[in-house]
């Protein structure tokens, strides 16, 4: 996905429909448990091919945040196979204010040497939107959908790929 896909909306016509847009988007993803006992190294996991994966190249923070994007994802994933999942949504409306869109999802994942399962054990949206307030909500629960990939790790790069095609790809942050 492009940074075009998830777009700058500028009027209220384009905010509109970028909602459901990035609501699909950050219900696509879902992913990363912080763990106290997390190592800290601060090399990147390295695999020689994008063919070449094992799933404790998963292991640790990941972030797709490209310049000029209004949307940030990032996952962390655990050795005990538990991940937490951020997607996060903003643009500034003007004199009115910035209008935020959070998704945070929380559960288990399944990884072999290229496919990789989610399994959310927990997920909420909050929404601020100060052109329309009354609805806005905080940790609202949304359903729990277990979510497929395809995936790589080559030189400090994630890639997961949906089963519809969507490519997420993300930069390696830290164990």
């Amino acid at each position: 996905m492009t940074n075009a896909a998830c777009g700058r909306a500028t009027g209220r016509r384009h905010r509109a429909a970028l909602l459901p847009l990035a609501a699909l988007l950050l219900s696509a993803v879902a992913a990363a448990c912080s763990d106290p006992r997390a190592r800290t190294d601060t090399a990147p996991p390295s695999s020689p091919t994008r063919a070449a994966a094992h799933p404790r190249d998963l292991v640790g923070a990941w972030e797709s945040a490209r310049p000029g994007s209004n949307t940030t994802l990032a996952y962390r994933f655990t050795e005990e196979n538990k991940y937490k999942y951020i997607g996060l949504l903003t643009y500034s409306m003007g004199a009115e204010g910035t209008y935020e869109l959070t998704h945070i999802v929380e559960g288990t994942y399944e990884a072999s040497a290229d496919s990789l399962t989610l399994k959310p054990r927990s997920a909420t949206v909050t929404r601020k939107n100060p052109e329309n307030p009354e609805r806005d909500h905080t940790n609202k629960p949304v359903p729990l959908e277990t979510q497929h990939y395809r995936w790589t790790v080559a030189d400090g790069k994630l890639s997961l790929v949906h089963r519809d095609g969507t490519e997420f790809d993300f930069s390696w942050v830290s164990r």
